[in-house]
């Protein structure tokens, strides 16, 4: 889950109970398969006057109990990571989890196991609990799920409107404003948009979605020839 949603979850807790809820926000529909592309952007404005953007997109494949998020690299972050030497590169003992496809599995136990595959090395990482953080994961399968957690959306309140995609929900607290346009039938945030109330940071998440077929192989089974590791492995 990406900083500004976690920021979203952090408020959610102050509101739970709030007399205002998102009522056509429902837990009880299952989740449907997805298979998208995800596009981040953040704007800041520097003490120094100048505005920074970073832009990304991600991959989502959601499929039962699994789901698998892979940073879509342009073609230059190869060709840039291919500058270095041999020498370099077999020098380094760790793998990139911002690079690296993550693989999240929901146990009946409701447990999170946590995987990262690093597809030019051909290795699969397995990652204890104690370590989710030094990876950027805050432990939230349903976040991964749904770009925005479901428990989240149901504390936001419901807006008149809307669109085919789905109902808006507004937060505001933190000096932060939230807005989440929210697909009943999807379970899945289609657009999410935050800015804090000095408008020193505006972000965008928009969820693109492309055809998923049951038949088209899911990601996480083509791995049969990769090496398993832990990530103990790593450590210095």
């Amino acid at each position: 889950m990406h900083a500004f949603v976690k920021r979203m979850v952090g408020a959610a807790a102050l509101l739970a109970g709030a007399s205002v809820m998102a009522s056509a926000v429902a837990s009880s529909i299952p989740m449907v398969d997805i298979e998208a592309r995800v596009s981040y952007e953040t704007r800041q404005v520097m003490s120094s006057g100048v505005t920074r953007v970073d832009t990304w997109q991600e991959r989502l494949v959601r499929r039962g109990n699994q789901v698998w998020t892979e940073r879509i690299l342009a073609p230059v972050a190869h060709a840039g990571h291919a500058h270095e030497t041999v020498a370099e590169h077999a020098g380094h003992r760790h793998f990139n989890a911002e690079t690296s496809a993550r693989w999240l599995t929901l146990k009946p136990d409701g447990q999170v196991e946590v995987r990262f595959v690093d597809r030019e090395n051909r290795i699969v990482v397995s990652v204890p609990r104690a370590e989710f953080g030094t990876v950027g994961f805050d432990g939230r399968f349903d976040g991964a799920a749904s770009i925005v957690p479901l428990a989240v959306a149901q504390t936001m309140v419901l807006r008149a409107g809307g669109s085919k995609e789905g109902q808006w929900l507004t937060d505001h607290s933190q000096g932060w404003s939230h807005k989440v346009l929210w697909s009943l039938t999807r379970q899945l945030a289609m657009r999410v948009e935050s800015s804090r109330d000095d408008g020193s940071v505006q972000r965008r998440v928009t969820v693109q979605l492309l055809p998923a077929s049951p038949a088209k192989p899911a990601p996480w089974s083509q791995l049969a020839d990769y090496t398993p590791k832990q990530y103990d492995d790593f450590m210095d």
